[in-house]
């Protein structure tokens, strides 16, 4: 048998087809590669929507927590619903305003009043922000003070006392202190 020789014309046209199909089918697997990244990415974003979603309802939940925790210890004081929530949300605003602790505000309502002053229930928003503010003014005057006990205790007496007061009590201070601590037990 005599072997056939191929010309020149036929090893190229042959060539031709053969690259064009590897060109192809190159083209196809990176079009079907960058579907499968874009999918991918897409996931990804969703996932990062979802997480940073997950991240805000676990605050949002938290703070649902605290403020039943607080209503707790209201209705404990002979509270109703409806004054309880409105000084539980007083309480969580001025908390997260001003940067003051909540067993500290707490505290300060329950050593000013026992919760039972009604005429500062009238309207218990006002009388907390107004309290907090007052509070949190002769805390920042005690900002060279690093301890923040000290500048507790200090903010504390003054509140009480006065800013100018010649004999000021710090027995206040060493009260309100004990009774923080109680209700961040309270609080956990």
């Amino acid at each position: 048998m005599a072997k056939k020789s191929l010309s020149g014309v036929v090893l190229k046209e042959t060539f031709v087809k053969v690259r064009r199909k590897w060109i192809l089918a190159f083209i196809l697997v990176n079009f079907i590669y960058i579907i499968a990244i874009a999918g991918l990415s897409m996931g990804i974003i969703e996932k990062k929507k979802t997480i940073l979603f997950s991240s805000n309802a676990v605050k949002i939940i938290e703070e649902y927590r605290t403020k039943d925790k607080l209503y707790g210890i209201l209705r404990s004081k002979g509270y109703s619903l409806g004054q309880g929530l409105d000084i539980a949300e007083a309480i969580v605003k001025g908390s997260k305003e001003l940067e003051l602790p909540l067993a500290l505000i707490i505290a300060l309502i329950d050593q000013e009043s026992k919760f039972y002053d009604r005429r500062a229930i009238a309207d218990p928003f006002m009388n907390i922000t107004v309290g907090c503010q007052i509070l949190k003014d002769f805390y920042d005057r005690y900002m060279h003070i690093e301890d923040c006990k000290v500048r507790i205790a200090k903010a504390l007496t003054d509140y009480n006392n006065g800013e100018n007061a010649t004999n000021p009590n710090s027995n206040y201070a060493i009260q309100v202190n004990r009774k923080q601590n109680e209700y961040e037990k309270k609080l956990q």
